[in-house]
């Protein structure tokens, strides 16, 4: 569900307007209508074949045991939207990539691939179905604008609609960012430490950058995603919760130029994607900053962890959730 490169948001239902095609040319007019791939494998092969087709597909999903649309214990699926004259293609992609996670040694039993024509359409009505108000952390509450929940007077209120960008606070990888930006509110503040820049890398549907926004009023964010389905989305969000304070951008970290550094960083991205940005990232964090990470199976923890302390950060929290980890560090 994490695109490959740069700072997607990594468990996606996220849409191109109008990118390249592999093999082909590109598409005159915006496609509606798509070739479902639905592959059902063992879990530990989830984020492998996600990230393969991501270069194939115009959207990607990957549904395991802690999503709103979950797979059985054990298993993921992967839901892929690809242009029809790409099926070959998707299809060969997804045949070789079990063959080659097989000769190394990975469970690979069970994997069966179904196909259907679908619309576009047909995701947010899911969503409207599933995604329902939801107390995420100590003090949020997230909401759709067809489910106004129960709210009380200490609540600070997230209205989101998910659009096609990852994001609604139903995952653990999101449940765990807010929970340690909450932590992490209290403990600067217990410190005199204020956060004046935030920065939301793979922003998805701009949640997080409410929340911290929510959390530090006084602060001004930055929202990056390499996807300009997902900044639109955030964008339409930011804009509903009224938070002014948040520039968007779309692309890598590139985008960010010469800008001052951060007093915290939240990112919720997949471990292959958090583990080469160590280094960059210690570059854009102020001294005495933070940076949350989640998108982190916990098995994944210990080589992301030595790549941040050899970048120049500092470990201070762990937090597990079902098989999810989130990790806050501090900038040395």
């Amino acid at each position: 569900m994490r695109r490959a490169s740069g700072v997607a948001a990594s468990r996606s239902a996220a849409w191109f307007d109008n990118p390249p095609r592999p093999g082909g040319a590109r598409v005159t007019e915006r496609r509606t209508t798509w070739l479902e791939l639905a592959v059902d494998l063992p879990a530990e092969l989830g984020d492998i074949v996600a990230t393969v087709l991501q270069d194939l597909a115009e959207g990607v999903e990957l549904r395991d045991a802690g999503t709103l649309l979950s797979a059985q214990p054990g298993r993921a699926v992967i839901v892929a939207h690809v242009a029809p004259e790409n099926r070959a293609l998707a299809r060969t992609a997804i045949d070789e990539t079990v063959a080659r996670a097989h000769e190394a040694g990975l469970a690979t039993g069970g994997v069966t691939v179904s196909e259907r024509t679908t619309h576009e359409d047909e995701w947010r009505d899911v969503w409207k179905q599933f995604f329902r108000a939801t107390r995420v952390g100590r003090s949020f509450i997230v909401r759709p604008s067809w489910d106004p929940g129960v709210v009380a007077e200490s609540d600070r209120v997230i209205d989101l609609d998910p659009g096609r960008a990852f994001g609604t606070g139903g995952h653990a990888t999101t449940r765990l960012v807010i929970r340690l930006a909450e932590a992490l509110d209290v403990a600067r503040t217990a410190h005199g430490e204020p956060v004046r820049r935030f920065l939301d890398l793979g922003c998805g549907s701009g949640i997080l950058s409410i929340a911290a926004a929510r959390l530090w009023p006084d602060a001004v964010g930055v929202a990056v995603d390499v996807d300009p389905e997902a900044t639109a989305c955030a964008e339409e969000n930011l804009a509903r919760n009224r938070v002014t304070a948040v520039t968007i951008a779309t692309g890598d970290l590139a985008v960010l130029g010469d800008a001052p550094p951060f007093d915290v960083v939240l990112a919720n991205i997949q471990a292959d994607v958090l583990g080469p940005l160590a280094a960059v990232l210690a570059a854009r964090v102020a001294h005495g900053g933070h940076v949350i990470l989640s998108g982190l199976l916990t098995k994944d923890v210990e080589a992301i962890a030595a790549a941040y302390i050899a970048a120049g950060f500092e470990p201070e929290t762990h937090e597990e959730d079902d098989e999810w980890s989130g990790l806050t560090f501090s900038r040395r």
